[in-house]
């Protein structure tokens, strides 16, 4: 078949102006306007979507989303995005200016910190990639003023130039120190070594200089601009040696070159190189000196054994004794040596005696005596306790020093009895005694009721009807108040045996109590029979006795004397006798501590006897209310008795120091 190429084109041109037809009658125009003006001369726009012609910078588009990139030289480029519907519309787009490249050509030529609006910023080999524009530029030496200036960058990836002249903010120092190579910092930066010229920032330094062996010196110095300044050249200190004095003893005054620096152990700094004398003092030891000299910076030990000094000691005491120095066995007196020249604590011990105490200072220039006269530990306590008291009991005590007492009676004495057996006793131990035989009230403390169950009233009448046993719980009771050792060892509230080292309360022993009562203290009749002296009849206000008043009621009583009471009196109630004790005779017999016994005559001296170990009763001493014979009224009568009576009481006594177990 033959085509008719005429018509081919013929459709084609009418097929192509149907389609133009078309987009005119349903396309919109759309005008782009690029700002700045340097830009849209040389602007390329390209469209990225959608379909439409292109008119200079207007388009013509079929509706829908279109976008656009436009672009210019010396320009960011910028895309641009839009909808087309059915009106026409104007786009503005406005380029971003790239950035310029700059340069600042600095004189002099040296390095500064590049600010930009207050920011630090870097550069690439020396270009500084800043946006166009007007700027605030900052330049940083430390060596020039800071410089300050407003700059206007072109941008547009273009290369500009800027020179900038940087003012000197600096003056050339010289630095020298003796000895030289010495390090220099500036605060704490390193300058180099003297001798030295740096050039330094104006203003106020701290300039310092190091050596090894030296010490550091530093001053402040203030450096003016443009000016050179040439420093003081700085003799440098060699650092001290210090040497670590130690010495045996301890404890000894160090001097160097006789100036006092402390006590050993210690560190002491010298000066290098140089002569010091080492002098070391202490009490008692010879002084001694060593010289030193020690280099810089050097670190040594001295040590020094001190030599003692010895002075000659005498020790004597009255008795053979043992010898203490400073609490260390030295040996038995006398003795005589040589001491350490210092001062020392002597103390001369013996047992049963008051320690002997004394501080000496021996010399070697004359020999030192200690004379100790030992006293018994009881003298000594007797010397200085005192000689009356009250316990806590209400009981009031009298200090007693007792000696030589002859116990019971010969038998050619009227009323003597065959328990009266003559025994002498050497009381040697000082002792409390109570002046009075303890009370109702004060009994009423420790129990309530007596030992037959009956209520006490509270009175000052002797307590009776008390059992020994109680009576001795009593003296625990009271010893406990005081914090005193218990003196009666107890079982179940049963008295089992006695702690004869114990200071504590009890009934006095019938030694005791026998020279209480009997003793005078003088060569002519130093001891008496009766209450009232050696014989009959009852001499008026001796004691509480059986009197006229007992006459209607018993048929033993004393005629002719009247003490004012029918039973029993208030203790002291009459006159003490020479002890200043009351009641020894008349009122209530008397408890003592000893167990019962009959021993035979005997011309031995016991010292103080404390009776035997055991028995069936304990002693009773004194005659009471209802006493009117002349064997009761006797001293030296003696009854025995466990459980008490009516007429039975007791009194307290204890030692200055306990009886050590000292053999009867």
């Amino acid at each position: 078949m033959k085509i008719d190429i005429k018509n081919v084109i013929k459709i084609a041109l009418l097929m192509a102006v149907a389609l133009i037809a078309i987009f005119y009658i349903f396309a919109q125009g759309v005008n782009i306007r690029i700002l700045p003006k340097e830009a849209s001369e040389y602007a390329s726009l390209t469209l990225k979507k959608g379909i439409g012609l292109t008119f200079s910078s207007r388009f013509i588009f079929f509706p829908g989303e279109k976008k656009l990139l436009i672009q210019s030289p010396g320009f960011y480029d910028e895309e641009l995005s839009f909808l087309v519907d059915s009106s026409s519309d104007t786009y503005d787009v406005e380029l971003k200016k790239l950035p310029g490249n700059v340069r600042f050509l600095l004189l002099p030529k040296v390095e500064g910190e590049v600010y930009i609006d207050k920011k630090l910023i870097e550069s690439e080999q020396g270009v500084y990639s800043i946006n166009a524009g007007r700027h605030f530029l900052e330049i940083d030496n430390p060596l020039y003023v800071l410089h300050s200036s407003t700059i206007e960058v072109l941008g547009m990836d273009t290369d500009q130039d800027f020179s900038i002249v940087l003012e000197p903010n600096w003056a050339t120092v010289l630095l020298d120190s003796t000895p030289k190579e010495a390090e220099v910092y500036l605060s704490n930066t390193y300058l180099g070594k003297t001798p030295l010229k740096k050039d330094i920032v104006s203003g106020l330094h701290e300039v310092i200089y190091k050596k090894e062996g030296y010490e550091d010196f530093t001053s402040i110095e203030r450096i003016e601009k443009g000016s050179t300044k040439i420093l003081n050249t700085v003799n440098l200190k060699p650092l001290p040696a210090t040497v670590r004095v130690t010495s045996n003893p301890s404890k000894a005054k160090v001097l160097i070159d006789n100036s006092f620096r402390g006590f050993t152990p210690i560190n002491i700094s010298l000066n290098p190189n140089k002569d010091h004398s080492i002098s070391l003092e202490l009490d008692g030891y010879a002084i001694s000196k060593k010289p030193v000299n020690l280099p810089s910076n050097n670190n040594s030990k001295l040590n020094f054994n001190l030599q003692p000094i010895l002075g000659k000691v005498s020790i004597n005491s009255n008795f053979n004794a043992e010898i203490f120095v400073d609490g260390k066995f030295l040996g038995n007196s006398p003795y005589v040596g040589n001491l350490h020249a210092i001062k020392k604590n002597i103390t001369i011990k013996k047992k049963g005696y008051r320690t002997f105490s004394t501080d000496i200072k021996p010399s070697r220039e004359f020999e030192t005596t200690v004379s100790a006269e030992l006293i018994t530990e009881e003298n000594a306590r007797f010397a200085e306790s005192l000689k009356f008291y009250e316990t806590k009991g209400s009981n009031q005590m009298v200090l007693l020093q007792p000696g030589l007492i002859e116990m019971g009676a010969k038998r050619s004495q009227p009323g003597q009895r065959a328990n009266e057996t003559i025994r002498k006793v050497q009381l040697t131990k000082p002792f409390y005694l109570s002046i009075h035989e303890v009370t109702n009230s004060q009994f009423s403390s420790f129990m309530k009721k007596d030992s037959r169950g009956k209520k006490l009233v509270l009175d000052e009448l002797p307590i009776v009807d008390v059992s020994w046993n109680d009576a001795a719980l009593y003296c625990n009771w009271l010893s406990a108040k005081e914090g005193l050792s218990l003196f009666y060892k107890v079982n179940n509230k049963k008295i089992i045996g006695f702690n004869l080292n114990s200071e504590g309360y009890r009934m006095p022993t019938e030694s005791e109590w026998s020279w209480s009562a009997r003793n005078l203290n003088s060569k002519k009749n130093s001891q008496i029979i009766f209450p009232w002296g050696m014989k009959m009849p009852v001499k008026k206000g001796s004691g509480n006795f059986s009197d006229e008043s007992a006459k209607k009621t018993s048929s033993s009583y004393i005629p002719n004397y009247s003490d004012g009471f029918s039973g029993r009196s208030p203790v002291g109630s009459f006159q003490p006798n020479n002890k200043g004790v009351y009641d020894l005779g008349g009122n209530v017999s008397e408890f003592v501590n000893d167990f019962y016994s009959i021993l035979n005559d005997s011309n031995i001296t016991y010292t103080n006897l404390t009776g035997p170990n055991n028995g069936r009763g304990h002693v009773v001493k004194g005659s009471n209310w209802d006493s009117s014979s002349l064997t009761e009224l006797r001293y030296s009568y003696r009854d025995e008795s466990s459980i008490g009576d009516n007429k039975t009481g007791f009194r307290i006594a204890r030692w200055l120091i306990g009886k050590n177990y000292e053999s009867d």
